[in-house]
C-alpha cells in the first residue's frame, strides 16, 4: 500500500465529505415518530420503565444527529471511513450545513441512492486493493473492466444478506420486546443472547465478498467458499480477525484524538485511510492462501475417499 499510496484517496475523499460536507439529517421525522410512540402518563395506565425510557432517549438522540451520508460506509463491501462513526457536529470553519429531510419518500430515495453508491464505490475500491495486494500493481483499465461485474455480484450479495438479516431479526426483535415487558434485566439477557447468536451466524460469512474479487466467483459460490474456509481454518481465521480488529480499533482511538473543529483531524483521517487499506490488503492475501489450502485439502480428502472404490 505504501508503494500505491494514491489508492487511499478514495477513503480520504469519503471522510472529507462526511466531515466538511453537508449533513443530511432526519431530525424532524425522528422527533415526530418518537412523539407518537412514546407513552405519556395521561395516555398510558402503566408508567414506562426509567431504564427503557433512557434507552429510547439515547436512540432518539443518536438518530437526531445521524448523517444519512454516513450510509456510504456499506457492508459487506464498502469504503473504510472514520467519520461515518464519529458523526462530527463541528468543523474547522464553524458548523457544517445541515439539511433536514422531512419527506419520507425523499428519505427512502436518498437512503437507497446512498447505499447503492456506497456498494458500487466499495466494489471499485476492493478491486483496486485486490490488484495491489495480490499482483503488486494497479491497472486501472483492468480494474474498470472487472468493476461492473463485481458490482453486480456485490449488490446480489448485499440484498441476500439483508433478506437473511430481516428474516432472522424481525421475529427475534418481537420476542426480545415481549420478554422485556416482563422484566428489563431478562430482556437485556435475551438481547445479549440474540447478539451472540447473530455473531455466530455472521462469522462464517466474514469472507463472503472476498471470493468475488480474488477468484472472480459469483455471490453464491463466494459465500459457500467463505463458509467452508472459516469452518476448516477456524483457529487461524479467528486469530487473524481478532488481530485485524485489535489493530483497527486500537489505532482508531489515536485517530479520534484531534477534535472535529481542528485541522489536525486531517492526520487522523489520512492515517485511518492508510491503515484500513493495508488491513484490507492483508485480508485478501490471507484469503488467497487460506482458500488455496482449503481447496487442496478438500481435493485430497475426496481423492482418499475414491481410492478404496478404485482398488475394489
Amino acid at each position: 500500500m505504501a508503494n500505491h499510496i494514491v489508492v487511499i484517496i478514495i477513503p480520504l475523499v469519503i471522510d472529507l465529505l462526511l466531515w466538511l460536507g453537508p449533513h443530511l439529517q432526519v431530525k424532524t421525522l425522528i422527533m415526530n415518530l418518537f412523539s407518537l410512540l412514546s407513552p405519556t402518563s395521561a395516555s398510558s395506565a402503566i408508567p414506562p420503565d426509567e431504564q427503557l425510557s433512557s434507552s429510547l432517549e439515547l436512540i432518539r438522540t443518536f438518530f437526531a444527529d445521524f448523517n444519512l451520508l454516513s450510509l456510504l460506509r456499506t457492508i459487506p463491501v464498502g469504503i473504510p471511513s472514520l467519520m461515518a462513526f464519529k458523526l462530527p457536529r463541528e468543523i474547522p470553519t464553524g458548523s457544517p450545513g445541515f439539511v433536514d429531510i422531512t419527506n419520507p419518500l425523499v428519505l427512502t430515495f436518498i437512503i437507497v441512492g446512498v447505499v447503492f453508491v456506497g456498494l458500487i464505490g466499495g466494489s471499485f475500491f476492493y478491486t483496486c486493493v485486490t490488484q495491489i495486494s495480490l499482483y503488486g500493481k494497479l491497472e486501472l483499465k483492468s480494474a474498470i473492466k472487472t468493476w461492473w461485474w463485481s458490482s453486480i455480484q456485490v449488490l446480489i450479495l448485499a440484498l441476500a444478506l439483508l433478506i437473511l438479516y430481516i428474516v432472522v431479526s424481525v421475529p427475534s426483535s418481537c420476542a426480545i420486546y415481549a420478554i422485556a415487558l416482563i422484566g428489563v434485566p431478562l430482556g437485556q439477557f435475551t438481547f445479549f443472547l440474540y447478539f451472540a447468536v447473530m455473531l455466530w451466524l455472521a462469522f462464517p460469512l466474514i469472507f463472503s465478498a472476498h471470493g468475488i474479487f480474488v477468484n472472480h466467483n459469483n455471490a453464491l459460490v463466494s459465500v459457500q467458499r467463505s463458509m467452508v474456509l472459516t469452518r476448516m481454518t477456524l483457529p487461524t481465521t479467528s486469530l487473524f480477525f481478532l488481530s485485524i480488529l485489535a489493530i483497527s480499533e486500537g489505532l482508531d482511538i489515536l485517530w479520534r484524538i484531534p477534535p472535529d473543529n481542528s485541522w489536525l483531524s486531517l492526520i487522523g483521517v489520512s492515517g485511518h485511510a492508510f491503515i484500513a487499506s493495508a488491513l484490507l490488503a492483508a485480508s485478501f492475501i490471507y484469503y488467497r492462501d487460506a482458500d488455496t489450502w482449503t481447496q487442496e485439502t478438500l481435493r485430497m480428502m475426496k481423492f482418499r475417499k475414491e481410492m478404496p472404490n478404485q482398488s475394489s
